[in-house]
């Protein structure tokens, strides 16, 4: 029986809103991806090495600028701080350990603002750990963008957990020392992230290069 004019409008009008649809989901799903390169992990691994050396000249022009050169100050830096790994997550499966690094960046992304305003006030203005504590800023925006690219190609839409916020600290000592605690902390993650990826780095060379030997043998076959 042949179909009339208002079925087929119908039929047409559904299929119609059904691509539609479709396409909301894909472009929804891909949009967040958007300005992020293929090569996420490397610029990850580079950047890593790179900041660890800033982290720990940062750690030591802290200590400079804010008189805690002490050893029994000093100790008091070394406490642990919640947000932060106490394993080295590099020997996390790849995800595992990229979410864990999205979690920590963001949290340090925030202590380091807070650093920032407390040193504004404790800080004479133009002092060199201001402008140190601002390129680690910019260091790790870079790497928090690079982590979630990371993430966000593997279909994954990170999420940071955040900690509960502690009451605004007035004594200035104790500012010192919160600081002092969030970079100790900070150098030491990123020394034992860079060599987790310093261990990982041979290893995939060696898998790119057998990727590579296995590409080269298919297309020697194809032509013989």
């Amino acid at each position: 029986m042949p179909w009339n004019v208002k079925t087929l409008s119908f039929l047409l009008a559904l299929s119609q809103g059904l691509f539609i649809q479709c396409l909301a989901h894909v472009n929804s799903s891909t949009a967040p991806c958007r300005g992020c390169h293929r090569n996420s992990l490397d610029k990850i691994t580079a950047k890593t090495r790179h900041m660890e050396k800033e982290a720990k000249e940062l750690f030591r022009s802290y200590l400079t600028h804010q008189g805690l050169l002490t050893s029994e100050l000093r100790r008091l830096c070394d406490e642990a701080i919640q947000w932060f790994p106490t394993e080295n997550i590099t020997d996390q499966p790849k995800m595992v350990m990229l979410q864990e690094l999205y979690r920590t960046l963001v949290h340090m992304k925030d202590a380091l603002e807070n650093i920032k305003k407390q040193q504004q006030v404790l800080s004479t203005p133009g002092a060199a750990l201001l402008g140190r504590l601002e390129s680690t800023q910019w260091a790790v925006r870079g790497l928090l963008s690079n982590t979630f690219c990371a993430l966000c190609l593997k279909g994954v839409l990170p999420n940071s957990r955040r900690t509960p916020e502690r009451p605004a600290v007035t004594n200035t000592f104790q500012q010192k020392i919160d600081g002092c605690k969030v970079l100790r902390n900070y150098s030491k993650f990123l020394e034992k992230l860079a060599r987790g990826s310093g261990k990982k780095a041979p290893q995939a060379l060696r898998d790119q290069r057998k990727r590579r030997k296995g590409t080269k043998r298919k297309e020697g076959s194809l032509h013989s």
